[in-house]
């Protein structure tokens, strides 16, 4: 209603002076082209807001995005949307270079932890290890005094008390030793009846005994040592042969 009263004013008629009633029109005024005419255009205005106001229509009905911003523009519209598919080609390519980096990250992680813990474990066994090579030195001074022992009988040490004296001394000696041994886990390996094993046996020779088990060990022809479960030095054995 307030749109139709706005148009009403801006087109209404100019105002005219009051004449009196002796006063007389003169030829401007009764003149047929200064005639007021009537306003088409504000006749069909006025009649089609009457014809809404009639149907329940709105007064005041807001325009529509189109008749505010005109025609959409194709041009500009491609444009958009070639910007949004390199946005999402760039995107994906990103999610791909985080993937990797994720994926190395991960990797120079479990890297990283393998070298601690191998370097652990290398710092450990240098630990436990350490006297490795001074205990493997030490074992053909063992055997000298396993063989001193081994060399006198009983009945040589009855009848002489100096060599008696000395045997006793020396396996004192080896007695001593080999506590020292056991106290640093050095262990002597007693492979006589066990089944062969690589890793702990060495075999210099086959003997056939058919009273005995295949594959067994029927002879020490050196003792071997173990150092926190590792062999510094695998026995030297005979093994019994297959018939």
């Amino acid at each position: 209603m307030q749109s139709v009263v706005r148009v009403l004013r801006s087109r209404a008629v100019p105002s005219c002076r009051l004449l009196s009633p002796s006063s007389t029109l003169t030829p401007r005024y009764l003149s047929s082209e200064t005639e007021a005419k009537p306003d088409v255009g504000l006749r069909s205005k006025f009649q089609q807001f009457m014809h809404g106001e009639a149907a329940g229509a709105p007064e005041d009905s807001p325009p529509s995005p189109q008749e505010e911003e005109g025609p959409v523009d194709r041009a500009v519209l491609k444009e958009k949307e070639a910007e949004i598919s390199a946005l999402k080609e760039k995107l994906a390519a990103e999610s791909k270079m985080l993937g990797d980096m994720k994926d190395r990250y991960l990797r120079a992680l479990a890297d990283g932890e393998n070298v601690r813990n191998r370097a652990k474990k290398e710092l450990e066994d240098s630990k436990v290890f350490s006297i490795q090579s001074f205990a493997k030195d030490l074992l053909p001074v063992s055997d000298v005094l396993e063989k001193a022992l081994e060399s006198v009988g009983e009945e040589d040490r009855q009848g002489n008390a100096t060599l008696a004296n000395l045997h006793e001394g020396v396996s004192l000696t080896y007695s001593q030793l080999h506590q020292v041994f056991k106290r640093h886990n050095l262990v002597k390996i007693e492979p006589m009846g066990e089944v062969f094993d690589p890793i702990y046996h060495e075999a210099m020779f086959q003997i056939p005994d058919p009273s005995k088990t295949p594959g067994t060990v029927c002879n020490v022809v050196q003792s071997g040592y173990i150092l926190q479960s590792r062999s510094i030095r695998p026995a030297k054995v005979g093994v019994v042969k297959e018939t």
